[in-house]
């Protein structure tokens, strides 16, 4: 069974793919919240210019804000003494900072009615929150849309999961157990892609929204790795806009949705991968620690930024070759 996802109308009068683009990259790169964070660690003043600014921010961040050192996000180390206690200026600052950037607090959609609502993958009950936040986010939207992995799922994992997916083998099978339990949805079909010895696979959803209308809904998987390298979220976002057709349908709008001290780092590669070559009208947000019952530390809200930092030089990049 062959499933295709409709085509939208143009949406005309908009600025150019590149406009677009560079004004979600100045709009975090002159963030008053990152120069918040640079100011506690001794960077005053930063440049105006943009790709000056990202420079300068990119040292302090290498510098200060790289507690990850590579690996992965659960593993972020807690204990750096200048940020452990939660009455200290410096706690306080980094919180007040990463507000600005959108960080903290649950976040809301401009666009309420968006042709799709994309639910970004990840670990443990990320993805049954991030579904149950994105619905409760919007009033209506074409399709909902789980972008995922065939990441292993570990024991541990699973038994966080056990209530919505008990039977988890990859983060695949967790976006498929959030749309089972909160949608009602029903499988249509599966379809598993073979390409250069990597395996991509589709899940077909059926549901019916409030109003008792049937609805459809996707749940892809890219690669745990792609040709040898671990596969990213500009490796989901690309394979999203293959499977949306994209590239026929200029002005698509796409919410976006994470938790909230991912947002930034996850929208500029949604932006780099949506917006640059297509033309989508995107929007992210995440909801916050408390939605999720978790607490959030300042490591962790550098650790972010600083991955964000990372995705807007990558972006800036990504517009200056298309010129």
């Amino acid at each position: 069974m062959k499933h295709e996802m409709p085509l939208y109308e143009v949406i005309d009068d908009q600025p150019t793919n590149m406009e677009m683009a560079s004004e979600q990259l100045d709009g975090f790169v002159h963030n008053p919240g990152l120069e918040q964070m640079a100011d506690l660690f001794g960077v005053e003043d930063l440049p105006d210019g943009r790709s000056e600014r990202l420079a300068e921010l990119r040292d302090v961040a290498s510098s200060h804000w790289d507690f990850r050192k590579g690996q992965e996000r659960q593993a972020t180390d807690w204990d750096d003494e200048l940020l452990s206690d939660p009455e200290s200026e410096q706690w306080k600052t980094v919180f007040d900072a990463a507000d600005k950037l959108g960080m903290v607090q649950s976040g809301e959609f401009t666009n309420k009615t968006p042709d799709y609502l994309v639910i970004l993958g990840g670990a443990n009950k990320a993805p049954l929150d991030r579904l149950r936040f994105g619905l409760e986010s919007v009033d209506d939207c074409g399709h909902v849309v789980y972008l995922g992995s065939s990441r292993p799922v570990s024991d541990a994992e699973r038994e966080k999961a056990k209530d919505y997916a008990p039977d988890a083998q990859t983060e695949f099978d967790l976006g498929s157990g959030a749309f089972e339990t909160l949608l009602g949805a029903r499988l249509v079909d599966e379809v598993v892609e073979e390409r250069n010895g990597d395996t991509w696979g589709m899940r077909f959803y059926e549901y019916e929204n409030a109003d008792g209308q049937t609805k459809q809904g996707f749940v892809l998987s890219t690669p745990q790795m792609i040709e040898g390298n671990r596969a990213t979220t500009y490796d989901n976002f690309k394979f999203f806009a293959h499977q949306a057709q994209l590239e026929d349908n200029p002005g698509t709008t796409v919410g976006a949705v994470t938790t909230a001290f991912y947002a930034p780092a996850q929208h500029l590669p949604g932006v780099q991968e949506l917006t640059l070559p297509y033309g989508a009208q995107l929007e992210t947000i995440g909801h916050s620690a408390e939605y999720s019952g978790v607490t959030r530390k300042p490591a962790q809200l550098l650790q972010e930024a600083k991955a964000a930092i990372d995705a807007a030089q990558r972006l800036e990049q990504a517009i200056d070759d298309n010129r």
